[in-house]
Protein backbone atom coordinates (compact mmCIF):
# COMPACT_ATOMS: atom_id res chain seq x y z
CA UNK A 1 0.00 0.00 0.00
CA UNK A 2 2.68 2.49 1.02
CA UNK A 3 5.02 1.51 -1.81
CA UNK A 4 2.41 2.46 -4.39
CA UNK A 5 1.77 5.79 -2.73
CA UNK A 6 5.45 6.68 -2.58
CA UNK A 7 6.52 5.48 -5.98
CA UNK A 8 4.44 7.87 -8.07
CA UNK A 9 6.06 10.98 -6.70
CA UNK A 10 9.31 10.07 -4.91
CA UNK A 11 11.63 11.65 -7.48
CA UNK A 12 9.75 14.95 -7.44
CA UNK A 13 9.54 15.15 -3.66
CA UNK A 14 13.18 14.27 -3.18
CA UNK A 15 14.27 16.85 -5.74
CA UNK A 16 12.12 19.50 -4.06
CA UNK A 17 13.83 18.91 -0.76
CA UNK A 18 17.29 18.88 -2.30
CA UNK A 19 17.97 15.30 -1.23
CA UNK A 20 20.33 13.03 -3.09
CA UNK A 21 17.83 10.16 -2.88
CA UNK A 22 14.85 9.27 -0.74
CA UNK A 23 16.61 6.50 1.15
CA UNK A 24 20.15 7.73 0.64
CA UNK A 25 20.57 10.43 3.26
CA UNK A 26 24.13 10.57 4.56
CA UNK A 27 23.31 9.49 8.08
CA UNK A 28 25.48 7.03 9.95
CA UNK A 29 23.72 4.13 11.59
CA UNK A 30 23.48 4.90 15.28
CA UNK A 31 24.37 2.39 17.95
CA UNK A 32 21.90 4.04 20.30
CA UNK A 33 18.89 5.45 18.51
CA UNK A 34 17.33 8.63 19.81
CA UNK A 35 13.60 8.32 20.47
CA UNK A 36 11.27 11.23 19.70
CA UNK A 37 7.82 11.40 21.26
CA UNK A 38 4.76 12.04 19.07
CA UNK A 39 1.65 12.98 21.04
CA UNK A 40 -1.77 12.39 19.50
CA UNK A 41 -5.45 12.76 20.24
CA UNK A 42 -6.20 9.92 17.82
CA UNK A 43 -6.58 6.31 18.89
CA UNK A 44 -4.67 3.44 17.23
CA UNK A 45 -7.81 2.27 15.41
CA UNK A 46 -8.60 5.70 13.94
CA UNK A 47 -9.12 5.76 10.17
CA UNK A 48 -5.95 7.88 9.76
CA UNK A 49 -3.89 5.92 12.29
CA UNK A 50 -1.83 4.30 9.54
CA UNK A 51 -0.71 7.76 8.44
CA UNK A 52 0.97 8.35 11.81
CA UNK A 53 2.59 4.92 11.67
CA UNK A 54 3.82 5.65 8.16
CA UNK A 55 5.41 8.93 9.28
CA UNK A 56 7.16 7.23 12.20
CA UNK A 57 8.39 4.41 9.99
CA UNK A 58 9.82 6.79 7.39
CA UNK A 59 11.68 8.86 10.00
CA UNK A 60 13.41 5.71 11.21
CA UNK A 61 14.16 4.50 7.68
CA UNK A 62 15.42 7.83 6.40
CA UNK A 63 17.79 8.21 9.36
CA UNK A 64 19.05 4.62 9.17
CA UNK A 65 17.69 4.07 12.65
CA UNK A 66 19.37 7.10 14.24
CA UNK A 67 15.92 8.49 15.08
CA UNK A 68 12.88 6.55 16.20
CA UNK A 69 9.40 7.99 16.75
CA UNK A 70 7.34 6.62 19.62
CA UNK A 71 3.64 7.28 19.13
CA UNK A 72 1.61 8.12 22.23
CA UNK A 73 -2.03 7.55 21.25
CA UNK A 74 -5.28 8.75 22.80
CA UNK A 75 -4.00 11.75 24.80
CA UNK A 76 -1.54 9.63 26.82
CA UNK A 77 0.65 12.75 27.10
CA UNK A 78 -2.26 15.03 28.04
CA UNK A 79 -5.13 16.79 26.31
CA UNK A 80 -4.58 18.41 22.93
CA UNK A 81 -3.86 21.87 24.31
CA UNK A 82 -1.71 20.47 27.11
CA UNK A 83 0.38 18.70 24.49
CA UNK A 84 0.85 21.98 22.61
CA UNK A 85 2.28 23.46 25.80
CA UNK A 86 4.53 20.42 26.17
CA UNK A 87 5.87 20.80 22.64
CA UNK A 88 6.59 24.50 23.19
CA UNK A 89 8.70 23.82 26.29
CA UNK A 90 10.35 20.70 24.90
CA UNK A 91 8.83 18.04 27.17
CA UNK A 92 7.10 16.56 24.09
CA UNK A 93 9.01 16.38 20.82
CA UNK A 94 6.18 16.34 18.28
CA UNK A 95 2.43 16.61 17.88
CA UNK A 96 0.15 16.21 14.88
CA UNK A 97 -3.36 17.68 14.87
CA UNK A 98 -5.46 20.53 13.45
CA UNK A 99 -3.60 23.80 13.68
CA UNK A 100 -6.44 25.72 15.36
CA UNK A 101 -5.00 24.27 18.57
CA UNK A 102 -2.06 26.65 18.17
CA UNK A 103 -4.14 29.83 18.39
CA UNK A 104 -3.05 30.53 21.98
CA UNK A 105 0.55 30.77 20.73
CA UNK A 106 -0.25 32.67 17.52
CA UNK A 107 -3.54 34.65 17.71
CA UNK A 108 -3.61 35.26 13.94
CA UNK A 109 -4.51 31.59 13.50
CA UNK A 110 -7.94 32.48 14.90
CA UNK A 111 -8.93 33.81 11.49
CA UNK A 112 -8.94 30.23 10.18
CA UNK A 113 -12.05 29.49 12.25
CA UNK A 114 -13.87 32.56 10.95
CA UNK A 115 -16.73 31.43 8.67
CA UNK A 116 -16.62 32.15 4.94
CA UNK A 117 -13.18 33.69 4.65
CA UNK A 118 -11.98 31.24 1.98
CA UNK A 119 -13.62 30.70 -1.41
CA UNK A 120 -12.73 27.02 -1.70
CA UNK A 121 -10.13 24.42 -0.79
CA UNK A 122 -7.77 25.59 -3.55
CA UNK A 123 -7.85 29.11 -2.12
CA UNK A 124 -7.00 27.70 1.30
CA UNK A 125 -4.11 25.65 -0.11
CA UNK A 126 -2.66 28.74 -1.81
CA UNK A 127 -3.00 30.64 1.46
CA UNK A 128 -0.77 28.04 3.14
CA UNK A 129 2.07 29.14 0.84
CA UNK A 130 1.42 32.85 1.31
CA UNK A 131 3.22 35.54 3.28
CA UNK A 132 0.19 35.70 5.59
CA UNK A 133 0.59 32.10 6.71
CA UNK A 134 4.38 32.42 6.81
CA UNK A 135 3.94 35.21 9.37
CA UNK A 136 1.85 32.84 11.49
CA UNK A 137 4.52 30.13 11.30
CA UNK A 138 7.22 32.68 12.20
CA UNK A 139 5.15 33.68 15.22
CA UNK A 140 4.89 30.05 16.30
CA UNK A 141 8.61 29.51 15.87
CA UNK A 142 9.29 32.48 18.13
CA UNK A 143 7.17 30.70 20.76
CA UNK A 144 9.04 27.41 20.41
CA UNK A 145 7.02 25.52 17.78
CA UNK A 146 8.43 24.54 14.37
CA UNK A 147 6.61 23.17 11.29
CA UNK A 148 8.66 20.57 9.40
CA UNK A 149 8.80 20.90 5.60
CA UNK A 150 7.65 24.50 5.38
CA UNK A 151 9.04 24.46 1.85
CA UNK A 152 6.38 21.95 0.84
CA UNK A 153 3.63 24.40 1.73
CA UNK A 154 4.85 26.69 -1.06
CA UNK A 155 3.46 24.22 -3.59
CA UNK A 156 -0.37 24.37 -3.52
CA UNK A 157 -0.62 20.75 -4.67
CA UNK A 158 1.56 19.55 -1.80
CA UNK A 159 -0.08 21.92 0.70
CA UNK A 160 -3.50 20.57 -0.29
CA UNK A 161 -2.50 17.16 1.08
CA UNK A 162 -2.72 18.59 4.59
CA UNK A 163 -6.14 20.21 4.07
CA UNK A 164 -8.83 17.97 5.48
CA UNK A 165 -11.31 16.98 2.73
CA UNK A 166 -14.31 17.14 5.02
CA UNK A 167 -16.10 20.30 3.96
CA UNK A 168 -18.13 21.96 6.69
CA UNK A 169 -21.64 22.57 5.46
CA UNK A 170 -25.17 23.03 6.75
CA UNK A 171 -27.23 20.00 7.80
CA UNK A 172 -30.90 20.92 7.53
CA UNK A 173 -34.46 19.66 7.58
CA UNK A 174 -35.28 21.73 4.50
CA UNK A 175 -33.28 22.78 1.43
CA UNK A 176 -30.96 25.77 1.94
CA UNK A 177 -29.52 27.47 -1.14
CA UNK A 178 -28.86 31.11 -0.16
CA UNK A 179 -28.57 33.08 3.08
CA UNK A 180 -32.14 34.28 2.49
CA UNK A 181 -33.31 30.70 3.13
CA UNK A 182 -32.09 31.01 6.73
CA UNK A 183 -34.95 33.36 7.66
CA UNK A 184 -36.60 31.72 10.68
CA UNK A 185 -34.16 28.80 10.57
CA UNK A 186 -33.28 27.49 14.04
CA UNK A 187 -29.57 26.67 13.86
CA UNK A 188 -27.79 24.63 16.49
CA UNK A 189 -24.48 26.14 17.54
CA UNK A 190 -21.93 25.65 20.31
CA UNK A 191 -21.20 28.46 22.75
CA UNK A 192 -18.64 30.68 21.01
CA UNK A 193 -19.05 34.30 20.05
CA UNK A 194 -17.58 34.24 16.54
CA UNK A 195 -19.72 31.42 15.07
CA UNK A 196 -22.84 32.60 16.90
CA UNK A 197 -22.50 36.19 15.65
CA UNK A 198 -21.53 34.98 12.17
CA UNK A 199 -24.58 32.79 11.66
CA UNK A 200 -26.90 35.37 13.17
CA UNK A 201 -25.50 37.83 10.60
CA UNK A 202 -26.29 35.31 7.86
CA UNK A 203 -29.91 35.27 9.03
CA UNK A 204 -30.24 32.22 11.26
CA UNK A 205 -31.87 32.06 14.68
CA UNK A 206 -29.07 30.50 16.70
CA UNK A 207 -29.83 28.01 19.47
CA UNK A 208 -27.08 26.82 21.82
CA UNK A 209 -27.34 23.03 22.04
CA UNK A 210 -24.66 20.63 23.37
CA UNK A 211 -23.42 18.15 20.75
CA UNK A 212 -24.84 15.03 22.49
CA UNK A 213 -28.32 16.62 22.43
CA UNK A 214 -28.36 17.42 18.70
CA UNK A 215 -30.06 14.19 17.61
CA UNK A 216 -33.02 14.69 19.95
CA UNK A 217 -33.20 18.40 19.13
CA UNK A 218 -33.52 17.62 15.41
CA UNK A 219 -36.11 14.92 16.08
CA UNK A 220 -38.29 17.21 18.21
CA UNK A 221 -37.91 20.37 16.11
CA UNK A 222 -35.94 22.32 18.71
CA UNK A 223 -33.50 23.04 15.88
CA UNK A 224 -33.82 22.87 12.10
CA UNK A 225 -30.18 22.12 11.46
CA UNK A 226 -26.54 22.57 12.36
CA UNK A 227 -23.14 23.10 10.77
CA UNK A 228 -20.67 20.28 10.31
CA UNK A 229 -19.20 17.67 8.03
CA UNK A 230 -21.02 14.83 6.31
CA UNK A 231 -18.67 12.40 8.04
CA UNK A 232 -19.44 13.53 11.60
CA UNK A 233 -23.16 13.94 11.07
CA UNK A 234 -23.53 10.58 9.38
CA UNK A 235 -21.67 8.92 12.24
CA UNK A 236 -23.98 10.58 14.78
CA UNK A 237 -27.09 9.67 12.71
CA UNK A 238 -28.25 13.29 12.44
CA UNK A 239 -29.39 12.56 8.90
CA UNK A 240 -32.19 10.43 10.37
CA UNK A 241 -34.08 13.70 10.86
CA UNK A 242 -32.34 16.16 8.52
CA UNK A 243 -32.07 15.02 4.90
CA UNK A 244 -30.19 17.97 3.37
CA UNK A 245 -26.57 19.06 3.48
CA UNK A 246 -25.58 22.36 1.87
CA UNK A 247 -21.86 22.78 1.22
CA UNK A 248 -21.19 26.38 2.23
CA UNK A 249 -17.46 25.84 2.95
CA UNK A 250 -17.94 27.28 6.44
CA UNK A 251 -14.20 27.03 7.04
CA UNK A 252 -11.36 24.68 6.21
CA UNK A 253 -9.08 22.77 8.54
CA UNK A 254 -5.45 21.81 8.14
CA UNK A 255 -3.67 19.09 10.06
CA UNK A 256 0.11 19.03 10.15
CA UNK A 257 2.98 17.84 12.33
CA UNK A 258 4.74 20.38 14.51
CA UNK A 259 7.85 20.02 16.64
CA UNK A 260 9.49 21.54 19.65
CA UNK A 261 12.08 24.07 18.48
CA UNK A 262 14.30 22.78 21.27
CA UNK A 263 14.17 19.31 19.73
CA UNK A 264 14.48 20.60 16.16
CA UNK A 265 17.58 22.66 16.94
CA UNK A 266 19.21 19.65 18.60
CA UNK A 267 19.01 17.59 15.38
CA UNK A 268 21.69 17.45 12.72
CA UNK A 269 20.89 19.05 9.34
CA UNK A 270 20.60 15.56 7.82
CA UNK A 271 18.12 14.52 10.53
CA UNK A 272 16.09 17.68 9.94
CA UNK A 273 16.03 16.90 6.21
CA UNK A 274 14.85 13.37 6.98
CA UNK A 275 11.96 14.63 9.09
CA UNK A 276 11.03 17.11 6.36
CA UNK A 277 11.04 14.28 3.84
CA UNK A 278 9.02 11.96 6.09
CA UNK A 279 6.42 14.68 6.65
CA UNK A 280 6.10 15.31 2.92
CA UNK A 281 5.72 11.61 2.15
CA UNK A 282 3.22 11.17 4.97
CA UNK A 283 1.10 14.02 3.60
CA UNK A 284 0.18 11.84 0.62
CA UNK A 285 -0.81 8.95 2.86
CA UNK A 286 -2.93 11.18 5.11
CA UNK A 287 -4.60 12.73 2.07
CA UNK A 288 -5.47 9.28 0.73
CA UNK A 289 -6.83 7.99 4.03
CA UNK A 290 -8.90 11.11 4.68
CA UNK A 291 -10.33 11.17 1.16
CA UNK A 292 -11.39 7.52 1.36
CA UNK A 293 -13.19 8.16 4.66
CA UNK A 294 -14.89 11.28 3.33
CA UNK A 295 -15.99 9.62 0.08
CA UNK A 296 -17.35 6.59 1.93
CA UNK A 297 -19.32 8.76 4.35
CA UNK A 298 -20.77 10.91 1.54
CA UNK A 299 -21.78 7.84 -0.46
CA UNK A 300 -23.35 6.09 2.52
CA UNK A 301 -25.17 9.24 3.60
CA UNK A 302 -26.76 9.53 0.17
CA UNK A 303 -27.45 5.84 -0.45
CA UNK A 304 -28.43 4.70 3.04
CA UNK A 305 -29.75 7.85 4.70
CA UNK A 306 -31.23 9.48 1.59
CA UNK A 307 -29.32 12.73 2.01
CA UNK A 308 -29.51 15.36 -0.74
CA UNK A 309 -26.26 17.30 -1.20
CA UNK A 310 -26.64 20.93 -2.31
CA UNK A 311 -23.74 22.84 -3.90
CA UNK A 312 -24.75 26.51 -3.92
CA UNK A 313 -22.82 29.49 -5.32
CA UNK A 314 -20.57 30.63 -2.47
CA UNK A 315 -20.35 34.28 -3.54
CA UNK A 316 -23.62 35.42 -1.88
CA UNK A 317 -22.62 33.76 1.39
CA UNK A 318 -19.18 35.40 1.48
CA UNK A 319 -20.65 38.77 0.50
CA UNK A 320 -23.20 38.69 3.31
CA UNK A 321 -20.49 37.83 5.85
CA UNK A 322 -18.31 40.80 4.81
CA UNK A 323 -19.68 43.37 7.31
CA UNK A 324 -19.35 40.85 10.14
CA UNK A 325 -15.71 40.18 9.25
CA UNK A 326 -15.13 43.94 9.45
CA UNK A 327 -16.88 44.11 12.82
CA UNK A 328 -14.71 41.33 14.22
CA UNK A 329 -11.57 43.15 13.07
CA UNK A 330 -12.75 46.45 14.57
CA UNK A 331 -13.36 44.70 17.89
CA UNK A 332 -9.95 43.07 17.82
CA UNK A 333 -11.28 39.50 17.60
CA UNK A 334 -9.11 38.99 14.52
CA UNK A 335 -6.18 41.16 13.32
CA UNK A 336 -7.16 44.22 11.30
CA UNK A 337 -6.84 43.75 7.55
CA UNK A 338 -6.11 40.03 7.66
CA UNK A 339 -9.36 38.94 5.97
CA UNK A 340 -8.75 41.35 3.09
CA UNK A 341 -5.18 40.05 2.69
CA UNK A 342 -6.40 36.45 2.61
CA UNK A 343 -9.23 37.12 0.18
CA UNK A 344 -6.82 38.93 -2.16
CA UNK A 345 -4.85 35.70 -2.65
CA UNK A 346 -5.49 34.36 -6.16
Amino acid sequence: MFATTIGAWTRRAAFGLGLAAVAGLALPAAADARTLSLGLNNNPDDFIADGFRFFAQRVEELTDGALEVEIFWSTQLGGAREMVQGVAVGSIDMQMDVIELLVTFEPKIGVLSLPLVFRDRQHFAKFLGSDVFAEMLDGLEAKGIVFPDRAGLQDPELAANWVRPYDRGLVSTRPIFTPDDLDGFKLRMYESEIPVKSWEALGASVQIVPWPDVYTSLATGVVDGLTGTITDNYEWKHFDHAKYWTNVHEYFQMMHPWMSKITWDSLTPAEQDAIDQAAREASFEFARLMQVANDNAAREAQEEAGVSIILPPIGPWIEKMGPTHTEFEERGLVPAGIVERIQAIE
